[in-house]
């Protein structure tokens, strides 16, 4: 079997290795990557970056997935803690307006290329096992509770790693570069806000990536992800003496149950994969009365957005057909949708092309044919508005194996991928040397 070779440079791998090392120690859940923010603004305003940032960047756009006023103040202070209440990059962000758009002009007229680099990270308490890298060489999180598992430590640092490529080659540079440092992925909140950006009505051509997904190490040039909708139901029904007159209460929680059960026998759809899921499953009635009151959290995903749908309209039929079955009401709330997108055939040949420039052969594991990720990713809602205004975009993996797997407490991935990434978004740009 083929498979990538380790990245050569080692001399620029390994300011990338201790750029994620030292984001890797501080993630942040979505909304609250306050810290990142700033961080980022710093390096990039000093490499002479056009950064925009905090509440002006988002002009007034809604944001879904926000957490509580309590968690974002929270959040807010221990970052203000640890950078000084006198950060000049932090006011801006109160209230959870993360994230920010670095733009540079090249030296002369060219094509306006978007890269998107995704920074938040998961509510998940980090393995402090020896065999745990990350906890051995001294970089595990040191936010509790907090971890970044999928990878997003490794995304932003190859986008700014290659920021600092651009700053350095900006004389060799055409046109302009968008770097969208985006918030929020995990609960499909920053890309839908980012794709309204005026910064991403300019791009040409757009790329976004990923680290890991699959096992074998690769370049695949053309990855897709599921569309998915996930709500929130919470049934309404009468509380009575379950002993002395079970027969005047109306049972939520029955009504719940029956539903759980007919979402998982939905027939699955011809035109492609699909997956339904249920968690956060909870009635908090006592054991002699009929409950009233029951809620889940349910999620749909399809291979794109007509199998998606279709799984979602069945489930809302199921949930209000149980209601009625069993006399209580049913309501459905929207939480996040991923929408699907596909890619345009010309950048994921130009993606291949520039693996090969870089010294990714052909042998060693560059796909061009459709792999379809079974998870979902927002950065398609951005990669959908480019191709609407008629410009090009793809989504890339570099995949290798991850310790303990994605969302995992022992999660990590091959640092060498991080030059790789570099590379190919520097060639992608016409800046790429081997010097």
């Amino acid at each position: 079997m083929h498979t990538l070779p380790l990245y050569p440079h080692a001399e620029r791998l390994a300011p990338l290795v201790a750029t994620r090392r030292a984001y890797h120690a501080y993630p942040e859940l979505s909304w609250t990557e306050f810290h990142t923010t700033a961080k980022l603004c710093e390096e990039l305003e000093q490499l002479g970056f056009t950064v925009t940032w905090g509440e002006a960047l988002y002009e007034g756009a809604p944001r879904s997935g926000l957490p509580p006023p309590a968690a974002l103040d929270a959040a807010f202070a221990r970052a203000s803690e640890a950078l000084g209440a006198d950060n000049r990059y932090l006011p801006a962000m109160k209230g959870g307006f993360t994230g920010l758009v670095a733009t540079l002009d090249g030296a002369s007229i060219g094509p306006t290329h978007g890269f998107r680099f995704d920074i938040d990270a998961l509510p998940i308490a980090e393995s402090d096992a020896a065999g745990h890298m990350p906890a051995a060489a001294g970089f595990r999180s040191c936010n509790d509770g907090v971890m970044h598992a999928c990878g997003h430590d490794g995304h932003l640092t190859i986008g700014l790693g290659f920021a600092r490529r651009l700053a350095a080659s900006r004389a060799t540079l055409r046109g302009r570069v968008h770097l969208f440092f985006q918030p929020a992925e995990e609960v499909a909140g920053g890309g839908a806000v980012f794709a309204r950006l005026p910064q991403l009505a300019e791009v040409e051509s757009f790329v976004a990536l990923h680290l890991g997904i699959v096992s074998e190490r690769k370049l695949i040039c053309d990855a897709t992800w599921l569309a998915a909708r996930i709500c929130d139901v919470h049934f309404s029904g009468r509380a009575s003496h379950a002993g002395n007159a079970p027969q005047d209460g109306r049972n939520a929680l029955l009504a719940a149950c029956g539903a759980v059960q007919a979402l998982y026998a939905i027939p699955r759809h011809s035109k492609g994969a699909s997956r339904v899921n249920v968690g956060k499953f909870s009635s908090n009635n006592a054991n002699n009365v009929v409950s009233d009151a029951a809620q889940f959290r349910f999620e749909v995903r399809g291979a794109n957005d007509e199998v998606c749908s279709y799984m979602h309209e069945r489930a809302i039929e199921i949930i209000e057909g149980a209601a009625r079955m069993n006399g209580v009401q049913a309501e459905v709330r929207p939480v996040a949708q991923f929408v699907g997108a596909d890619n345009s055939e010309a950048l994921v040949n130009a993606v291949a092309e520039a693996a090969r420039h870089v010294g990714m052969r052909d042998d060693a594991g560059i796909s061009v044919s459709n792999y379809l990720v079974p998870a979902s990713e927002d950065a398609t809602y951005m990669a959908r508005a480019v191709q609407q205004r008629g410009g090009r975009s793809t989504y890339l993996l570099l995949a290798g194996q991850t310790r303990g797997g994605h969302h995992n407490e022992r999660f990590d991935f091959d640092e060498d991928l991080l030059g790789w990434g570099v590379d190919l978004c520097a060639q992608l740009t016409g800046i790429y040397s081997d010097d």
